[in-house]
């Protein structure tokens, strides 16, 4: 996989992650405060921080960002299963799976290569 690809994918995955930590903690004001809401919120921000991350070179952040958005989504799922979903829930499932294979794929691409 040349560089170039993998830094695309990278960064497409890194604006994922950011738009969905941003629509995270935006939901706080849109659903009413309880503990779920509240790790939402926490998850969001721990997003922002694995966009920023994924912004370098490491393959840390390469695993975080494929494993995190995936507990993320489970998370949801449940959430689905319990009643009413949140408007922005589809939104923030799609673009977890879609960061977390994103990531994953990159990891398995560049496996013994150095990334750029």
């Amino acid at each position: 996989m040349a560089a170039l690809a993998a830094r695309r994918l990278r960064n497409l995955a890194a604006t994922l992650l950011l738009l969905s930590g941003c629509t995270h903690i935006a939901q706080l004001w849109f659903v009413q405060l309880d503990g779920i809401a509240l790790l939402g919120a926490l998850l969001g921000v721990i997003y922002l921080l694995t966009s920023l991350g994924l912004a370098g070179r490491s393959r840390f952040s390469l695993w975080v960002a494929a494993i995190l958005p995936l507990l993320g989504a489970a998370a949801g799922v449940t959430v689905l299963d319990k009643g009413e979903p949140a408007y922005l829930m589809y939104w923030h499932l799609a673009a977890d799976v879609t960061a977390a294979v994103l990531s994953g794929s990159i990891l398995v691409r560049t496996r013994f290569v150095e990334m750029d």
